[in-house]
């Protein structure tokens, strides 16, 4: 086998890009499934159905009684099949036991929302802690679709949970499933149709990774030959084709203190992610814990480079602890599958120890003057990072 290397040095930042093996892996064999590249292999990735044209804070959203506090897992669609934006929210409690309702809020045009569970017939489903739900049509009959990532008590000794899968089986009707065959602790996850047949498949992270395979009808089979587990956990994942080359890559990441390796899996022919085609994303010292990916053209040269955001990953020893602070991370696309870590010279404040950490960043043109900004998704936290139309962001307070 032909191990592919890459790597620069640029600007005196080193990057790591190197598909070798890692000493002590576990990583297990993979299917070659021999498929082509896609002209459009985003399409209906939930990467790409997380791009809305709405924003706004979380805390305009109703909270109905019986549902609860948390606010990571939000995901958009329009359920009432009237034209705009609606909010589907996953929620549960931190250290909760038991599980409670998910909320459905409903634009009336003009962004203010309306708890609603006609469309669910009354019957909301659950979650224990919701991390995050993505959007996509997962059984191709043009109605979007929803699936929650809960991984339950966030405790030893860590019992998990179910995944949720939502289908719209008319505009505007929905019914939901616990997929009671998996239960384990899914903090995070991605969608994207990664053996280019048509249909939507799932990447399900958490302290066993693995694929959901799509038979086309939105019945999904648990694989385990799509991933070689070269990664004991993952936290936070994205499906993305970084480099346009037709395959959707596989973004991931953990905590970093605990030598799991942020890295971009390269998609190939194969549709299938080994450690002998990924690229290591560098290290941020204390800040490990890797809580998003966007991958978006930033300074307007045709390739897509990427925002990587980030909290702490473990007590530092100055009473700065777990999941306190945050911080962004900037890579600048070189092509060839190389990247300069840009931070400290093209964003002027990218975060810090005082800073509340934030689940999801919003990659979007928020001043609307044709190029790329970055906000948190929660337009609540009242800041983003507006570009000068090269790539370098000024942290700019912005009206909620």
């Amino acid at each position: 086998m032909i191990k592919q290397c890459f790597g620069a040095i640029v600007l005196s930042t080193i990057i790591v890009g190197c598909g070798t093996s890692d000493s002590g892996s576990d990583a297990t064999s993979v299917v070659n499934l021999g498929i082509s590249s896609s002209p459009d292999a985003d399409a209906q990735s939930s990467y790409t159905n997380s791009k809305t044209d709405i924003y706004i804070a979380y805390s305009s959203l109703p909270r109905p009684d019986g549902t609860g506090t948390l606010r990571d897992a939000i995901a958009y669609l329009d359920a009432d099949g009237d034209g705009d934006t609606d909010v589907f929210l996953a929620t549960g409690d931190y250290l909760l036991e038991g599980e409670v309702n998910s909320i459905l809020a409903l634009n009336d045009g003009a962004q203010t929302f309306t708890s609603s569970t006609a469309e669910f017939s009354g019957n909301m489903p659950p979650a224990t802690h919701a991390r995050k739900s993505i959007v996509s049509d997962f059984n191709n009959d043009g109605l979007q679709d929803i699936f929650v990532f809960d991984h339950g008590y966030d405790a030893n000794p860590f019992p998990g949970s179910q995944p949720k899968l939502i289908m719209q089986n008319t505009i505007g009707s929905f019914s939901w499933e616990k997929l009671t065959a998996q239960t384990g602790f899914h903090h995070g996850g991605a969608a994207a149709d990664i053996d280019n047949d048509g249909d939507i498949d799932i990447f399900v992270g958490g302290f066993a990774p693995f694929f959901f395979v799509n038979d086309g009808d939105g019945n999904f089979s648990k694989v385990d030959n799509r991933f070689d587990n070269s990664m004991d956990k993952i936290f936070s994942a994205e499906l993305i084709d970084v480099d346009q080359d037709g395959f959707v890559d596989l973004l991931i990441g953990a905590h970093e203190r605990d030598g799991d390796k942020t890295a971009i899996y390269w998609g190939s022919t194969t549709g299938s992610y080994t450690q002998n085609l990924r690229t290591l994303i560098p290290m941020v010292t204390y800040f490990g814990a890797i809580l998003d990916f966007d991958a978006e053209d930033i300074d307007s040269d045709g390739d897509r480079d990427l925002i990587i955001n980030r909290t702490r990953d473990g007590d530092d020893g100055a009473g700065k602890g777990f999941y306190q602070g945050r911080t962004i991370q900037l890579l600048v696309n070189n092509g060839g599958r190389s990247f300069t870590d840009a931070t400290a010279t093209n964003i002027d404040y990218p975060g810090g120890d005082t800073d509340q950490w934030f689940p999801w960043v919003r990659a979007q043109d928020v001043d609307n003057d044709g190029d790329i900004d970055f906000a948190p998704d929660d337009a609540g936290r009242g800041f983003g990072y507006l570009n000068d139309g090269t790539g370098v962001f000024t942290h700019t307070l912005l009206a909620p």
